[in-house]
């Protein structure tokens, strides 16, 4: 096997011709296959944790190969690793990523066979040993690969096993459930003590960014982890792709389908946004919001409560016609009191400001099961029994409406708000109201719906507490005879 590597040097892009095999590979011809690799073999610091990556690529882009390339190599490479190669249902990872490897090991061997030379290359029976019904392969050194599937629902299958690399191809086949056996499998990366190199490889088409994948590999809390990685391609970028088959592929697609499966965009295809005007590049600010203390801070409430329907509430500032959402409250089980307590913990309460102002549900007024008094009778003698650090009371208005803004009136003045056709952006959310920056990008209508919100999602009900805060900032900030307040 040392022979072969002695071998793995990367050849001519013409040696591409032929199908990639353990010889033939190349990684030169498309840009992230190169990338990728290098990372992997040269540019991770694996004593400080292991390395994962998400391959995000369109159609056409080759990921598969670069899979298989990385399964055979790592097993090569270093005696007694382990690879699992996973997908989410048995018989399809034997028909794509099992068959992959295969064809990558006898690809030569059978090349060599029809042109009646002898090369140094990897026998079965001889090097390696297949069991192809259990899509399981052992090499000479001790290595060996192994397939993992929970198609069953059995996340628990990877128990008992240590891995050195984890390969999973269709990543976004996998559903919320499904993120069970895939926490399952990170959790015994890396146990291998003689192996140094441990990797994690994702490969998948894009998908709709509510995708977990998208939250675990590019979302804001991804940035935190500095061994996460994530390679875009897109279809174009495989130089090796007829140009008949690309035209061929955009002409049967939408312009929607194409962005996401040929761009390698991870956009939303069947749903329409609500927030279709926010942007993340353009209206979410990474870092901390540092309240003015010249200006009013607000605060803002939804109190439609259930499972996976979180009390929630928006703190945030309105200054010269721009919106600054700062910070967010929103806890699974929460009620009115404990928002107003988590508030107090966080300073909030405490902080310089002329005046806080509360909004949001106008059914917070009335009596339900949830409280003995109404949600805003509650708000109102906590403020006014709060005491500062000085011991001083702190300065509150109530500004609710007998009803609340149509629906359509609330998500018209966000999305002007986030952008407008003057080409002004006036509403920003920042790294602390993180539920609020997911629901801008992902809230969408309900099915069969032209106006009512899919309200099953959490964090939708916390960019209903923004637009009720949106409505009446607007109209707080009008002049006094133009404006009724409830007091």
């Amino acid at each position: 096997m040392a022979d072969v590597l002695d071998h793995l040097q990367y050849l001519p892009p013409a040696v591409r011709k032929s199908k990639p095999t353990l010889l033939r590979f190349n990684p030169i011809g498309i840009p992230y296959q190169m990338a990728a690799l290098k990372l992997i073999r040269k540019g991770h610091d694996y004593s400080k944790d292991n390395l994962q990556i998400l391959l995000s690529g369109s159609y056409g882009s080759a990921k598969s190969v670069l899979l298989a390339h990385l399964a055979v190599t790592h097993c090569l490479m270093y005696p007694r690793a382990r690879v699992a190669i996973v997908r989410k249902a048995l018989p399809d990872l034997k028909e794509t990523l099992f068959r992959e490897i295969l064809e990558t090991l006898e690809g030569d061997q059978r090349e060599n066979e029809l042109e009646g030379v002898y090369k140094k290359c990897l026998l079965e029976g001889r090097d390696y040993f297949v069991n192809r019904g259990r899509a399981s392969i052992k090499f000479r050194n001790g290595s060996e690969i192994v397939p993992i599937y929970w198609a069953d629902k059995n996340y628990k299958r990877p128990r008992s096993k240590s891995f050195s690399m984890i390969l999973i191809e269709e990543g976004t086949e996998n559903r919320e459930d499904d993120k069970e056996g895939f926490d399952e499998l990170v959790a015994r990366l890396g146990r291998l003590n003689h192996v140094p190199e441990n990797v994690l490889v994702v490969a998948t088409n894009p998908d709709a960014p509510s995708h977990w994948l998208y939250d675990y590999f590019i979302g804001q809390d991804a940035k935190k982890h500095t061994n996460r990685h994530v390679f875009y391609s897109r279809t174009e970028d495989n130089p090796y792709l007829p140009r008949i088959y690309i035209q061929g592929l955009r002409k049967g697609m939408d312009p929607k389908r194409a962005r996401r499966y040929l761009d390698g965009e991870w956009i939303e295809l069947n749903k329409e946004m609500v927030y279709y005007a926010y942007s993340t590049e353009e209206n979410f600010r990474p870092y901390k919001y540092v309240f003015d203390p010249r200006y009013p801070i607000r605060l803002s409430w939804d109190f439609n409560i259930g499972i996976g329907k979180p009390l929630s509430m928006i703190v945030f500032q309105f200054i010269d016609d721009v919106f600054h959402f700062g910070t967010e409250v929103v806890v699974e089980g929460m009620r009115t009191l404990d928002s107003l307590e988590e508030l107090a913990d966080r300073g909030i309460l405490d902080l310089e400001t002329p005046l806080f102002i509360v909004n949001g549900d106008a059914a917070g007024k009335h009596k339900d099961t949830r409280n003995l008094r109404d949600d805003y009778s509650i708000i109102v003698d906590y403020l006014s029994n709060y005491k500062r650090p000085d011991g001083g009371p702190i300065r509150f208005e109530k500004f609710v409406p007998l009803a609340n803004p149509t629906i359509r009136s609330r998500h018209n003045r966000v999305n002007a708000y986030c952008f407008n056709k003057e080409g002004e952006r006036r509403l920003f959310v920042y790294e602390e109201a993180p539920t609020l920056h997911k629901g801008l990008r992902l809230v969408a209508l309900k099915k069969g719906s032209d106006i009512m919100e899919d309200d099953s999602k959490h964090y939708q009900h916390v960019t209903t507490a923004a637009g009720y805060g949106v409505k009446a900032a607007e109209k707080y900030d009008n002049p006094p005879e133009q404006r009724t307040r409830v007091l």
